[in-house]
């Protein structure tokens, strides 16, 4: 069964900005990876992060390299053979499961409740974004029914914004 792989990157804007001590983001850059099989479409993206030595294009490199695996039909468990842990087999890991959800008729939790995965719940964090300590206190107001809040900080005025929020 010959699965289609169309590779894309596209930008998402962020709602205001996203500001850390090493800069700030008003988009995301995403590496979008659709999978076809059957006329079934299933889609999965990532975003590279430099912090770990990715990028658009070498995000992109990854997942041409590994093109013949992908396409001769690989599922999401022979994937991790194939790739390296990163952003480039998140996106095509979401793809595969989209996309066998999508074939079977079912939701992805099903599917890996049929296979023992099923994960419970998970906490996450959202962040507060490095700003003035009036702009973060507003932001934490807006998270304050959040179990887990992580603070971006910067360096001086520090003191300040750990105040404020």
């Amino acid at each position: 069964m010959k699965t289609g792989l169309t590779i894309e990157q596209e930008s998402w804007p962020i709602a205001g900005a996203f500001t850390i001590s090493r800069g700030s983001k008003t988009q995301a850059d995403v590496i979008a990876c659709t999978l076809t099989r059957d006329g079934i479409c299933g889609r999965g993206e990532c975003v590279p992060y430099g912090r770990y030595g990715e990028s658009l294009a070498s995000v992109r490199t990854e997942i041409e390299e590994a093109r013949d695996a992908i396409e001769s039909g690989i599922d999401q468990f022979e994937l991790q053979q194939v790739m390296e842990p990163g952003a480039a087999r998140n996106a095509v890991d979401c793809a595969l499961w989209d996309l066998q959800a999508k074939l079977q008729g079912k939701s992805v939790i099903e599917l890996m409740r049929n296979d023992g995965m099923a994960p419970g719940p998970v906490t996450t964090a959202v962040t507060v974004s490095l700003g003035t300590p009036q702009a973060m206190a507003e932001a934490t107001r807006k998270f304050a029914g959040s179990p887990l809040i992580k603070v971006k900080l910067g360096g001086e005025g520090d003191a300040e914004r750990i105040a404020a929020v």
